[in-house]
């Protein structure tokens, strides 16, 4: 076999592989309700043109790791109550599924699914897996959007279940390491009543027939509407 006839093998191999990817990404993709990572995003507008704007394939990158994070989620769970969908029309405060969400109340609506979870001397965790690279992050704090993201949960389990969880847990795998050595965050939850509001004050945003302001962070490199937004150049920064 010649070098060039192992070199197609060798290239056909990665296809096949990256098509399994992608194709796992597509049919796992959300479904196109509000759901909870819509309203945990530092800048609101990034979300806004998710559902105002025309829809745009991920990248390769973004298809990676949503396949990874896939992988981990369906070969690791944590309690009985793993992968629970959750959803609720946060105005009426009722539950949901999200095949129910009409475009009339797609606003109102939001949806979501809960890594695990746990109870524990009677009151009830809520767990969330999130992966990170070691090599570039050192944790000392959990993310603020990931405590926001679990917060709504919180508001979504008791909407669905009437029950109030107490706890939020984030642990963190480093993919560096292969996952070794997890770091865990545990910390209180906010009252039911500030998440709503503070829930509705975006989806309010979302409705907006216009843009709302931008948030200008490191993340805006790698926004899918980068494009469309275009900040000033004195905005970006070196995230250009």
């Amino acid at each position: 076999m010649s070098l060039g006839e192992k070199d197609e093998i060798a290239n056909e191999v990665i296809n096949k592989f990256k098509e399994v990817q992608k194709k796992k990404v597509t049919s796992d993709y959300r479904s196109p309700t509000v759901h909870v990572s819509h309203l945990t995003q530092p800048c609101i507008r990034r979300s806004w043109y998710d559902f105002h704007e025309p829809p745009t394939e991920p990248d390769y990158s973004s298809i990676c790791n949503f396949f990874a994070g896939t992988i981990l989620h369906e070969n690791a769970p944590l309690s009985k109550r793993n992968e629970v969908p959750l959803g609720a029309n946060i105005r009426t405060m009722k539950p949901i599924k999200s095949k129910e969400v009409t475009d009339l109340i797609k606003y109102d609506c939001v949806t979501g699914t809960v890594d695990d979870i746990i109870e524990r001397e009677g009151e009830i965790v809520i767990i969330d897996k999130k992966t990170y690279n070691g090599a570039k992050k050192t944790l000392k704090e959990p993310d603020p959007d990931y405590v926001n993201q679990i917060n709504i949960y919180k508001l979504l389990l008791h909407i669905n279940e009437g029950v109030e969880a107490k706890y939020g847990c984030i642990i963190y795998l480093d993919k560096v390491k292969s996952f070794k050595d997890p770091t865990a965050f545990v910390f209180d939850l906010k009252p039911l009543q500030t998440i709503k509001e503070e829930v509705i004050r975006k989806l309010d945003y979302l409705k907006m027939t216009i843009e709302p302001d931008r948030t200008v962070t490191w993340r805006c490199n790698w926004c899918p509407h980068k494009s469309v937004c275009n900040p000033p150049m004195d905005l970006k920064g070196n995230w250009s």
